[in-house]
């Protein structure tokens, strides 16, 4: 048995099924994870999400992305110029993928393999243990009663520090930030939301350059701009741009082997 862990997808499904092929992927015993941004930008988010949900027992955290569907599904959000997710909203599936994805979580620990898989980054003010319980806020929101509320309230940069006093949706957003939207950050974990590329803003780092509360094997997505460089052994970033035309990437836990396949085009220009 095999752990594959696949970079962000957003919807590139021929890409997808390629690199299955290429791990050799046996669905009778492997197990696959994803690092979030399952949809959106690419060409085929429907075929996505149905292979995902035959799936036997994936581990997911969800992405920006997801989020951003689940707030468009619900019209709580009218979308953005270069979504691609009408094939899920005009589907028959559409209200079960919306199940689906409300039930993941923003941050996994496995501890049998010691990795910690998360979307965008974890920031240094916070041990893994702090993590997972404020992941836990979220993730109890998003799958209880409640959740069109806080999907109404979760976009938004502010507030941009984390404070322990935040409540509320304050609290709620600051945490989904942290968890689906971090790039660079300070020591005091305060975070810039508006710089996307590897040219890092006066005064901010990348989240993982800064020493953490405790050592963590973390695999994340969300940063196509790296092109899987983080300069980091336990540091692993596993979005290569697919969707900008370059390569879908996953990961074997067991041995750490990277398997790549190309792009079969250039969806977001």
């Amino acid at each position: 048995m095999s752990t594959y862990v696949f970079g962000d997808i957003q919807g590139c499904f021929d890409e997808f099924e390629k690199l299955l092929l290429k791990c050799q992927y046996d669905r009778e015993v492997d197990q696959i994870w994803f690092v979030g941004d399952l949809i959106n930008r690419g060409p085929k988010n429907l075929a996505t999400m149905k292979f995902i949900l035959e799936l036997n027992d994936p581990v997911i955290v969800l992405g920006n992305h997801d989020l951003h569907f689940l707030a468009v599904a619900n019209n709580i959000h009218p979308g953005v110029r270069g979504d691609t997710i009408q094939d899920i909203l005009d589907s028959a599936e559409r209200d079960d993928i919306v199940e689906f994805l409300r039930q993941q979580k923003l941050l996994y620990h496995d501890k049998t393999t010691g990795y910690t898989l998360v979307h965008a980054g974890i920031p240094p003010i916070w041990d893994l243990h702090k993590a997972l319980s404020l992941a836990n806020e979220v993730e109890s929101v998003l799958s209880g009663p409640d959740y069109v509320s806080f999907l109404k309230e979760m976009h938004g940069n502010e507030p941009s520090t984390w404070e322990e006093h935040l409540t509320g949706n304050d609290r709620l957003r600051a945490i989904t930030n942290y968890f689906t939207r971090l790039r660079y950050c300070k020591d005091n974990g305060a975070m810039e939301l508006k710089h996307k590329a590897n040219i890092q803003p006066d005064g901010f780092s990348p989240w993982f350059d800064f020493p953490a509360e405790d050592s963590k094997e973390i695999l994340f997505g969300h940063w196509a701009a790296l092109d899987g460089v983080t300069e980091k052994e336990n540091i692993i970033a596993l979005d290569t741009g697919c969707v900008w035309g370059r390569t879908l990437t996953a990961m074997r836990l067991e041995d750490g082997r990277l398997f790549s396949t190309p792009a079969l085009g250039s969806y977001q220009l």
